[in-house]
């Protein structure tokens, strides 16, 4: 019964995120792209009303994610955010404008049947890190953190780059989350809010990176890379960096995860919406002045 309610929460959470995402990329890429990968990318879409009602319900996505850690391991409830893109795919379709076919449909459903089976295959319980894996996370943060700087360092600010740091550093605040749930859970009040802290940082930058992607790529191209990355390393690391994590199916729960990863690359490879990274890309080169 507790995994099935963090399933539950976990779809919920996606929902949400899945939602956030769809709205904050519509005014991501009415911003110039001469502020991606920086903090003033943020400070300019905070003043939109809209973008701030994608936020509210990223926020309440991770208030429902770290619920559904405290029932379950970040090996169940990480893969299940992978639910989102059915969200995704239907609102990019009223709100975003882009093109939904047969292939990204496909893609979706392949991510439905394999976090049903990841529900059935997966670890149960909490998740409890060792030592070292709690210091993993921790350095995992730190780089994360500095990943925006990082890339306008060396020039790569296009769609894959920052999707993929979006990605890991979803994954890295998920995983830090299910150390915030066990240190509320023990009342180790210190330890929880130095890992609250590294949220928020590690969130700020993932941020900034995720929508410096969506300034460059349409959403139905770069959301299935991050969410894809987010379900992914969490759920293949977690058995590494935890004492009591291994899924009691592990042949059923790595083909399924597979799977799910597959139906998030599909989606976002497919030609329908790779056709619309070309008008993503002249709507934000009009709105800029850049050619």
């Amino acid at each position: 019964m507790r995994e099935f309610a963090a399933i539950v929460l976990a779809m919920l959470s996606s929902s949400l995120y899945g939602g956030a995402s769809a709205l904050q990329a519509l005014e991501a890429r009415r911003v110039p792209t001469t502020d991606a990968l920086r903090s003033s990318l943020i400070v300019r879409l905070v003043r939109r009303p809209l973008w701030l009602a994608g936020g509210a319900a990223g926020v309440l996505g991770w208030v429902c994610s770290a619920a559904a850690l405290a029932l379950a391991s970040v090996a169940l409830v990480q893969p299940a955010l992978g639910l989102g893109l059915i969200v995704l795919l239907f609102l990019a379709t009223r709100i975003l404008g882009e093109r939904v076919g047969p292939v990204e449909i496909g893609g979706s459903v392949a991510i439905v049947v394999a976090v049903a089976a990841l529900a059935w295959a997966g670890p149960t319980g909490s998740t409890s890190f060792t030592t070292g894996g709690t210091w993993a996370i921790a350095i995992g943060l730190v780089l994360i953190v500095g990943a925006p700087f990082a890339l306008r360092a060396v020039g790569r600010a296009g769609g894959l780059a920052t999707s993929v740091a979006g990605g890991l550093g979803w994954a890295a605040v998920g995983l830090a989350t299910a150390l915030v749930v066990d240190a509320l859970d023990q009342h180790r009040w210190l330890v929880c809010i130095a890992w609250a802290i590294g949220v928020g940082l590690a969130s700020w930058s993932t941020l900034i990176s995720e929508m410096s992607a969506l300034q460059f790529w349409p959403a139905t191209r770069s959301i299935p890379i991050v969410f894809s990355l987010e379900m992914a390393v969490p759920a293949a690391l977690t058995p590494l960096l935890a004492s009591d994590s291994a899924p009691p199916h592990p042949v059923v729960f790595s083909f399924a995860l597979v799977i799910a990863c597959a139906g998030a690359v599909l989606v976002g490879r497919s030609r329908g919406v790779a056709s619309q990274m070309a008008g993503a890309e002249a709507e934000a080169a009009d709105a800029t002045g850049i050619p």
